[in-house]
This record gives structure tokens, sequence and C-alpha cells, in this order.
């Protein structure tokens, strides 16, 4: 795994897509980065529902990098619950949360510990 700094602008839209698809339910994924870059969404089996999500990480293809997780609010707000911060330790990584109105400007990254993480939008 390298060192994530960045994200890029098409899986910002990919992933607000895929909320907006499950809204009024969470969306959650695990996700890869290529260069340091999050590029990829790595659907495995998952649950959604309303006002939580979880996903079956044993399902993950053997050989995938996975970076850290992404999951939707159904709400206007981005900030991580209790729960998501467990979540968020039980996992590692770099982790996304995106909100309504799912857009480039709604999406937050959180480490593991639940401190925001800067990183650079890229092409």
């Amino acid at each position: 795994m390298s060192r994530v700094y960045a994200v890029s602008e098409d899986f910002i839209d990919w992933i607000n897509y895929s909320a907006k698809s499950a809204y009024p339910d969470e969306f959650i994924c695990f996700h890869g980065d290529c260069d340091g870059v999050i590029r990829e969404m790595i659907l495995v089996s998952s649950t959604y529902g309303r006002g939580i999500s979880t996903i079956d990480d044993w399902m993950t293809p053997s050989g995938m990098q996975k970076t850290g997780t992404v999951h939707s609010h159904p709400e206007y707000s981005n900030e991580p619950s209790d729960m998501d911060l467990d979540f968020f330790r039980h996992y590692g990584g770099i982790h996304i949360i995106t909100c309504r109105p799912y857009d480039r400007t709604s999406w937050k990254a959180y480490d593991s510990s639940g401190r925001v993480v800067d990183l650079k939008v890229v092409p």
C-alpha cells in the first residue's frame, strides 16, 4: 500500500453516484489506490440500510490491496458517528464519508482515529 495523498475526481463522482443510487440507505465499499491516489472502488458483499451499513471484508478478492473504506450518510453531515469511529479503528487506513447533496464538495476523509485527513483532488 502506498502512502495515500490524493483522491481522483472520477472516484469522488463514482462514490457519489453510488450514494445517490442507494439513497435513502447508506452505501459502503472498500477503496484502493494507485501510486498513492485513491482510484478504485472495491465492491464486496455488503448490507445497506437506513442509518447503518455493513461490509464483509472476508469477501475481498485475494491480492486486492485495500487502503480504507468509503460510505455515505443520507443526511447533510459527513462527520463520523460513534459507530463510524469504531468502524474506522477496526479497519485502519483512510475512511471517506460522503453526504447529501452527493457532489464533489460533500465528502471528507478521516484516519483510523477519526482525525480529518486532507487529500488532494486530482484528475
